[in-house]
């Protein structure tokens, strides 16, 4: 496999996927450099307004329970139609509208409908984003294939979140929507001038491979229950690290001092590119192990990576540093994660339910936002640290870790 980081080796590395792989990482990308500064930013621009942290999490977590709507609704449609250009452009425009509604939110009311909306447009993106990589890779191995698109996510949040928080400072403290308007135009008008292509994969691949996506025909995996609720902690630890930690770093530990926020912005910016730099090698690295190792090696860092931003409230000048190598293990443990759980999700349901598979991984995503923000932004408020919280976190991610430790998940025959 060529190495994609050599600027002399990265247009072979590219040429080496199907166009239409290719195509969907170009929309990911896009939708992730929008994304980005808005889920990122989002708690430290309207905490500077003056909202509280509990009215910030009640935002996101109204955002995911209208996620919730539209997710089996999509789910449900993708199952019957197989259709992706139009929850695509859907989604977009949602979006759009979304964004408009934060650039002139002043107060709580404003802030959370335009959240409701981008929980609306997020309940409609991930399926289809999800359900399209498998159809779409072809010859491409799907775990390659969602370590691939993972990748183009990691650098397009990290250019949203580092354009964003660079012109939030020098222009206008609220470009990063903009940033998003723009992408999301981007990503409407590509999949406009590619409809007939997506359509001709999907309608081949239906054809001549959809048995080999499944690892049983008719039925669920009998581990499917275990699967979702290892998921759904881990998309919780996702959540609290783009949602919360940045608070965590503005506020005062117990001895911790807090940070600027625009030196916030930068410490996330550079979360992003570690995470962007490892996520095609841990990626491809995973492709070889069976396929539940990733969720695993997931958890296990988690489990580090929140001990270690428990223990930084109790030191007054290394504590930073100690939240930085947590930063460091967290990002080991998202890159291990999102190709890993996308793969398993598709490969666990039966033929005819993949859409419905694609939408309860993306409810995982949704219950970890509703649950992860909400409870630790009352935690913050009541107690004014996060030292509860993330102990807590690191002890169920240790605890499952090890009831997990000798079940395997595998079915090496499937590519």
């Amino acid at each position: 496999m060529v190495n994609p980081y050599s600027l002399k080796t990265a247009k072979i590395w590219w040429m080496q996927f199907p166009s239409q792989l290719k195509l969907i990482t170009k929309i990911r990308f896009f939708a992730s450099f929008g994304a980005g500064g808005v889920i990122y930013l989002t708690s430290l621009i309207f905490n500077k307004i003056g909202l509280s942290a509990t009215e910030i999490g009640l935002g996101f977590t109204l955002s995911a329970i209208i996620g919730t709507i539209t997710r089996f609704i999509t789910g449900n449609y993708l199952n019957k139609n197989k259709d992706i250009e139009n929850p695509l452009k859907i989604s977009s425009i949602l979006g759009i509208v979304a964004s408009l509604c934060l650039i002139i939110s002043q107060d709580s009311l404003s802030y959370i409908f335009g959240q409701s909306l981008i929980g609306a447009a997020a309940g409609i993106y991930w399926p289809t984003a999800e359900y399209s990589v498998p159809y779409l890779c072809f010859p491409i191995n799907t775990k390659k294939a969602y370590a691939l698109v993972r990748s183009s996510e990691a650098l397009g949040t990290f250019l949203g979140v580092f354009s964003g928080s660079l012109l939030n400072s020098l222009i206008y403290f609220k470009t990063n929507y903009i940033n998003d308007i723009v992408c999301l135009i981007l990503i409407i008008l590509l999949i406009s001038s590619k409809k007939e292509l997506i359509k001709k994969k999907f309608n081949d691949y239906e054809i001549n491979n959809i048995k080999e996506l499944s690892i049983t025909k008719n039925n669920w995996h009998k581990d499917t229950i275990i699967i979702f609720i290892s998921i759904i902690l881990l998309t919780t630890c996702l959540a609290l690290n783009q949602v919360i930690l940045p608070l965590d770093f503005v506020k005062r530990g117990i001895f911790k001092d807090s940070l600027s926020e625009t030196i916030t912005s930068y410490i996330i910016s550079a979360q992003l590119i570690l995470l962007f730099i490892l996520q095609w090698p841990i990626g491809n690295w995973l492709s070889a192990k069976e396929r539940f190792f990733g969720i695993k090696f997931s958890l296990i860092n988690f489990g580090i990576s929140t001990f270690l931003l428990f223990i930084s409230n109790y030191f007054q000048i290394i504590g930073i540093y100690i939240m930085l190598t947590a930063i460091i293990f967290s990002s080991i443990g998202a890159s291990s994660f999102l190709p890993t759980s996308s793969d398993i999700v598709f490969r666990i349901a039966p033929i005819d339910k993949k859409g419905l598979a694609t939408a309860l991984l993306s409810q995982c995503f949704a219950l970890g936002y509703l649950l992860g923000p909400l409870i630790s932004g009352r935690i913050l408020d009541y107690y004014g640290s996060t030292t509860r919280l993330w102990i807590l976190i690191s002890i169920i991610c240790f605890t499952l870790t090890i009831a997990l430790l000798n079940k395997k998940y595998v079915v090496k025959k499937l590519s």
